[in-house]
């Protein structure tokens, strides 16, 4: 079923004749006949092995032609990679999902019935270009010392099916709760998210990104922080997990720069959560924070559910150290989300083969 469904994606995106003019950025953008039309590009870019730009182009060219007389420059290959929108490489993976989730519902894994989504982020390097520090902003380097151009990741990423369902690359200085909540409204034009459990880690729980959840109708955890987290709604604890009302006051409410959120956390004074205190193995004791009912998380449960989102972490080990996504084979804002989104959509497509690898080995045993 993979393969159909890679089929169907490239047919969908790249062999209709009229996206050639959706996504390139001018007019006259891949109309003379090149060496290297619209759709080499296309291909190009997500089939690239991580090599030199030359290494490449000499073995796209040679397996497109079957000869190595037909060479393209690196420089002109950059010059025309200019003119192909980033946006191609995100629709490719979009598509690809919204074919899963809609025509292959026997293959969809849910846990009790839901979707379980990690929400997570990451610091990138990038080239540490002028041109790409001011575009995406510096960050101190491990010693401290010299500042480097970094870009901030952020990503959610569907734990049971393993598949990257929304990634965005930006400059190092946005909020990670700002584009977590871009995640979680991308990851709803695909997946019903009421119908979903989202866990974040414990840089995220602040009171406007749960009245966020709370008002789409999705179903969240939070690890806390060990100290200064809703320490007041801890101490009124009495035993392990408890409903406690979350109070919307004081700094909780000076914290939030958007005026329309501030306005409706102060007449609705505090929301309705669940405290979990879970005592790990090393005796630490964590709290999870959650809006889900005993009914369908138990006490015992949360903890091995919580711990689900480790498979995030997984997969920005493989995007890093296995499909080596930070070689970027270019230094400008367009090369760096062609490269970044073509990767996402070559992620998706690998899991995707192989749980159908998978299966297939079941099968036979």
């Amino acid at each position: 079923m993979s393969y159909k469904r890679i089929e169907r994606s490239l047919k969908n995106i790249i062999m209709k004749s009229e996206n050639c003019e959706n996504y390139k950025n001018t007019q006259k953008s891949f109309t003379r006949n090149r060496k290297m039309n619209f759709k080499d590009y296309v291909w190009y870019l997500i089939f690239q092995k991580g090599r030199t730009a030359s290494m490449e182009l000499d073995e796209y060219l040679k397996h497109k032609n079957n000869t190595y007389k037909i060479s393209i420059s690196k420089q002109a290959f950059s010059k025309q990679r200019l003119n192909l929108k980033p946006e191609i490489f995100i629709d490719l993976y979009k598509d690809y999902l919204r074919d899963f989730y809609t025509n292959s519902k026997d293959e969809v894994k849910t846990y009790k019935e839901h979707h379980v989504l990690a929400v997570d982020g990451s610091m990138f390097e990038i080239p540490n270009t002028k041109e790409l520090r001011e575009i995406f902003k510096t960050q101190k380097n491990s010693s401290g010392h010299r500042e480097s151009a970094r870009a901030r990741v952020s990503g959610i990423y569907a734990i049971e099916n393993e598949f990257i369902i929304d990634a965005v690359i930006a400059d190092c200085e946005q909020g990670e709760k700002n584009l977590a909540k871009k995640n979680v409204i991308e990851a709803g034009k695909i997946i019903d998210l009421t119908k979903s459990i989202i866990i974040f880690d414990r840089g995220y729980p602040g009171i406007d990104l749960i009245w966020f959840l709370e008002k789409i109708g999705a179903k969240y955890i939070f690890r806390l922080q060990s100290t200064n987290m809703y320490e007041k709604e801890k101490r009124q604890m009495v035993t392990n997990d408890e409903w406690v009302k979350l109070d919307v006051c004081g700094d909780r409410l000076r914290k939030i720069e958007d005026e329309a959120i501030k306005k409706e956390l102060k007449e609705i004074k505090n929301i309705s959560v669940r405290l979990i205190k879970v005592i790990l193995d090393t005796g630490e004791i964590e709290y999870l924070l959650s809006n889900i009912s005993e009914t369908i998380i138990s006490e015992i449960e949360m903890k091995s559910v919580y711990f689900k989102r480790w498979q995030i972490e997984i997969g920005y080990d493989i995007l890093k150290n296995k499909l080596h996504i930070e070689n970027f084979t270019g230094k400008t804002k367009i090369t760096i989300e062609q490269d970044f989104y073509a990767q996402i959509y070559v992620f998706n497509l690998l899991q995707d083969i192989k749980h159908d690898a998978n299966e297939k080995i079941k099968k036979k045993n």
